[in-house]
């Protein structure tokens, strides 16, 4: 889990059934861009709103549609519907997969240690999926993650530098490399200079080439150059993360001309957001 990877949206036709037309589209735009991995089936693709057999389907058709490295979210409450999307990104050959803790009911620490364990079995790489806030485990429960050598790396969502930091003070621990990857685009800078290896991003959808950019300054140590880049980022952040999450990305790559639907209801577009998400691309030149 290194670099720029997008955390990927599901198209959707108007019927809201998945248009695998648009996702053609929309995968060849980032690849044309620069992007080589990316994070499917996360909250940015609206995975709680896919039944299983949609995941299924969705999973199939991204290794028949492009040849872009894939870390599969197999998040599920149950570990024995987990475990099967795990085998579906196994059988397609993907090249990791990721998972929250379960997200409704709460396992005890027993259970989460169990749950991740028996992912590890597949073989693949396997993220842990940690969203400060909404689906979280603490973080002693995730030394014993690392400690025991079942995850190789750890997607953190959050807003809060100090726990970041503490993350990434696990890549010293263990005998074999963590990856640590941040979950949040207003945090790239300071993510990848604490020692971040990556970052799974939503405004890398929109703006590909502007968070690689980002990123290559980083890695140069141009940091002057970085931080302005950086606002920019921020800008386009903000405009597409308000209303209902995820519908201001899939409303901005519309307006960048790759058309992929809009969100499952109950969620919705807000137009006011719309306006906001037009004017920033304008501004930055997209």
């Amino acid at each position: 889990m290194e670099g720029i990877i997008p955390a990927i949206v599901t198209p959707f036709a108007q019927d809201e059934t998945l248009d695998e037309n648009a996702l053609k589209n929309y995968l060849d735009f980032l690849k044309r861009n620069g992007i080589g991995t990316i994070f499917a089936l996360g909250t940015t693709g609206e995975f709680n709103m896919l039944n299983m057999e949609e995941k299924e389907q969705f999973i199939k058709s991204l290794r028949l549609i492009t040849n872009l490295k894939l870390i599969i979210n197999v998040t599920e409450n149950s570990l024995i519907n987990a475990m099967k999307l795990a085998k579906q990104a196994l059988d397609i050959g993907a090249e990791g997969i990721a998972s929250l803790p379960p997200i409704y009911h709460k396992p005890s620490e027993k259970g989460v240690i169990n749950y991740f364990e028996s992912l590890s079995k597949f073989g693949l790489p396997l993220y842990l999926y940690n969203f400060d806030g909404k689906a979280y485990i603490d973080i002693e429960i995730v030394k014993r993650l690392v400690d025991e050598g079942i995850i190789e790396g750890i997607k953190l969502t959050t807003e809060n530098v100090i726990l970041l930091q503490r993350y990434l003070e696990l890549k010293q621990m263990g005998s074999s490399p963590l990856h640590v990857a941040v979950g949040n685009d207003e945090l790239i800078s300071f993510a990848i200079m604490s020692g971040s290896d990556g970052v799974v991003s939503a405004t890398a959808n929109v703006a590909p080439e502007l968070v690689l950019k980002l990123y290559k300054l980083l890695r140069e140590g141009n940091l002057k150059e970085a931080l302005e880049v950086q606002k920019a980022v921020n800008s386009l952040t903000r405009a597409i993360s308000g209303g209902d999450y995820p519908a201001g990305v899939k409303v901005a790559l519309k307006y960048r001309g790759i058309y992929v639907g809009t969100v499952r209801r109950p969620l919705e577009e807000k137009m006011e957001q719309n306006s906001l998400i037009y004017a920033t691309l304008k501004e930055l030149n997209l």
